[in-house]
């Protein structure tokens, strides 16, 4: 299989048919499947060992030159290509960005052995002195977090909407700043939830909080599908294609437009791999709901008709 093929199967720029050939080429053998993540290994070191790929992304201020001592602050297990990792130095702090993705997800475990899941899309930014000083960490995206216990020193996650502050806990939160979401799922302890310094409310295990419109509501988990995004699935429970579609464009980072007159109203309920890519999901559910599409590839929009 060429190589730059690959590379950018694993970048997300080829194309659809490119894409396919791929997946053609990596069920036709073991030897291929061997080859596929041999060379996948090599990209990944790549991207964590070049600085230049960051500034493709636009991230190129207080940008300095990848440290390996940060790396010692944490227990890294990528399960993303193209994941990008840097540190930023301020007047009075330090930090480590992780930066997640389109259809991607990463776990970590930091210096105080909170265990973190980061969702597609995401940028999670915290102190490298954090076990020391602090636990307070930056969430722009969707992350599940089994804090470790410490009365002492609570474990706040900020965001562009609000904050969830815990001593020890088990918690899902979704909070995207292009979206305006702040939805918080429970599922052991306690957390509770500010909003400019104000308390909103104090969550219990298998409740979630969504503030919507200033007011915050909160409700009791009925389903934990749409928890499996950890496993690499995106999962969907009775849900109109329109509101399927606003998920693929935010986990895959790409935009599509709905010509709403002609979209079918119909429900859905499945769970596709975020691995397979947007094109897969859209062929799948083509297959239960009558709807047509069309790629562009150099505006990167999706057509919906």
């Amino acid at each position: 299989m060429n190589k730059d093929l690959l590379y950018r199967f694993f970048d997300g720029t080829a194309t659809i048919e490119e894409e396919e050939s791929v997946r053609n080429w990596i069920e036709s053998s073991d030897d291929n499947y061997a080859d596929f993540l041999r060379e996948r290994k090599i990209y990944d070191a790549l991207l964590l060992s070049t600085p230049s790929k960051i500034s493709r992304q636009s991230f190129h201020q207080h940008i300095t030159p990848w440290i390996v001592s940060t790396v010692a602050s944490i227990a890294l297990l990528v399960i993303a290509t193209g994941l990008f990792f840097y540190a930023e130095s301020s007047k009075s702090q330090q930090y480590n960005t992780i930066i997640v993705p389109p259809g991607q997800r990463i776990n970590l475990i930091l210096a105080d052995n909170t265990n973190v899941w980061l969702n597609a899309n995401t940028t999670f930014r915290y102190p490298s002195k954090f076990a020391r000083k602090n636990r307070e960490v930056f969430l722009d995206g969707e992350a599940w977090f089994d804090v470790s216990k410490n009365k002492k020193k609570p474990f706040i996650v900020k965001t562009d909407q609000g904050e969830v502050r815990v001593t020890g806990t088990t918690f899902n939160l979704e909070a995207y700043s292009e979206y305006k979401n702040f939805v918080t799922s429970l599922f052991e302890g306690s957390v509770d939830i500010y909003q400019n310094n104000t308390k909103l409310a104090t969550l219990k295990p298998n409740q979630k909080g969504m503030l919507q419109n200033d007011h915050y509501f909160i409700s009791t988990i009925d389903n934990t599908d749409e928890y499996l995004w950890r496993d690499g699935l995106i999962a969907f429970d009775n849900m109109k294609l329109e509101d399927i579609l606003f998920e693929l464009e935010k986990y895959f980072d790409i935009q599509i437009e709905i010509n709403t007159k002609k979209l079918p109203q119909h429900r859905y309920t499945g769970k596709f791999r975020q691995a397979d890519g947007v094109d897969y999901a859209l062929r799948v559910l083509q297959k239960s709901i009558h709807f047509s599409y069309n790629r562009d590839d150099e505006k990167q929009i999706i057509y919906i008709n």
